[in-house]
């Protein structure tokens, strides 16, 4: 009977540090990124099950002595807020092998947002595969 308890202890530590292990493998996205023309930084942290991003740093915050705006935005109501702080990413749930899929990226330089993959590199950058249609366009980001 010892040994059987045993064996179902230890059963039950290899289940909890292999979820452990996954939560982490999932996480790995969690940080604050520069992004490809290094003018501003997106942190990514987990919202419940999906990841979201948000612009933390602009290397231009202003213009005219003004914060910039989001000016392009399809939704006229939306155009007079502050670029800085707009959630940019939304909704990447974890795939497996270090992708994150499901998800949507706003682009403040043309107002829209776009379907998009993402998929963490061996060299530890993002490659954000965004889709237009059928065009799509990587963008790699570098961790901070």
């Amino acid at each position: 009977m010892q040994s059987l308890a045993r064996l179902f202890l230890l059963l039950l530590c290899t289940l909890a540090w292999a979820a452990h292990a996954a939560d982490k493998s999932e996480d790995t996205i969690l940080g604050v990124w520069l992004t490809d023309q290094k003018d501003s930084k997106i942190e990514v942290a987990r919202h419940g099950a999906s990841y979201a991003g948000k612009i933390v740093w602009l290397q231009e915050p202003q213009r005219d002595g003004k914060p910039v705006v989001d000016a392009k935005n399809e939704d006229a109501s939306l155009r007079s807020r502050p670029i800085l702080g707009i959630e940019i990413l939304s909704g990447f749930a974890y795939a497996s092998d270090s992708a994150w899929k499901g998800g949507m990226v706003y682009s403040p330089r043309t107002g829209k947002s776009y379907p998009a993959e993402i998929k963490l590199g061996k060299d530890g950058r993002l490659d954000i595969k965004v889709k237009d249609g059928m065009f799509s366009k990587h963008v790699i980001w570098t961790r901070q």
